[in-house]
């Protein structure tokens, strides 16, 4: 079995690339015209081949000529925090949700970037509010796990958001198992589930 500090630490660490993994699902364009999609798409390609300084060329050329489309601002937001301008990625995630309230990619992000600022009540209320919108958000689930697990000290609540990510992702993370393992068999989370006799 895993030492519970050793889990803790990878979960603390793995935060981080958890909320990162998440770009490889890039926004979408919900709100735009269908005359700039052509460019959208390839700056989507130029950010998903590593050409960040391409991408993001096109994508500030988008928030310009389409301001509604809120993919660009989306996108972008995810290049800064990638290149951890933090002040950046997050105006441009609050640009993305002024133009779609209920983009969860950028809620994702910006629990992300509360966390980065051990924000952590704000980033769990952000990963709640993407969850809210949207319960089958496998990776919101993971984050919130993990900000339960390794900062908030809410075992319970964090095997419960393990247990639905697994559940939506057909249990092939073999991390998370072991997480979900070793927090069934800790004692923190004995104690906190036990019945006053």
């Amino acid at each position: 079995m895993i030492p519970y500090i050793k889990i803790i630490g990878i979960a603390y660490l793995t935060t981080f690339i958890i909320a990162c993994s998440s770009t490889g699902s890039v926004a979408k364009n919900e709100n735009g015209s269908s005359r700039y999609s052509s460019d959208f798409k390839s700056a989507v390609a130029a950010m998903q081949s590593g050409d960040m300084e391409s991408a993001k060329i096109a994508l500030e050329a988008l928030t310009q000529n389409a301001p509604n489309y809120t993919g660009p601002w989306t996108n972008l937001g995810i290049i800064y925090a990638g290149q951890r301008d933090y002040t950046t990625a997050e105006k441009y995630f609050n640009e993305a949700l002024k133009r779609q309230a209920k983009n969860t990619i950028a809620m994702n992000w910006l629990g992300y970037l509360s966390a980065v600022k051990e924000d952590y009540q704000s980033a769990s209320a952000w990963y709640l509010r993407a969850i809210a919108i949207e319960p089958q958000y496998a990776e919101a689930h993971l984050n919130l796990a993990m900000i339960y697990e390794a900062n908030m000290r809410r075992p319970k609540e964090a095997l419960e958001h393990y247990r639905i990510y697994q559940s939506q992702t057909g249990g092939r993370n073999t991390l998370v198992s072991a997480w979900i393992r070793n927090l069934e068999e800790g004692s923190s989370y004995l104690a906190s589930n036990r019945e006053v006799e």
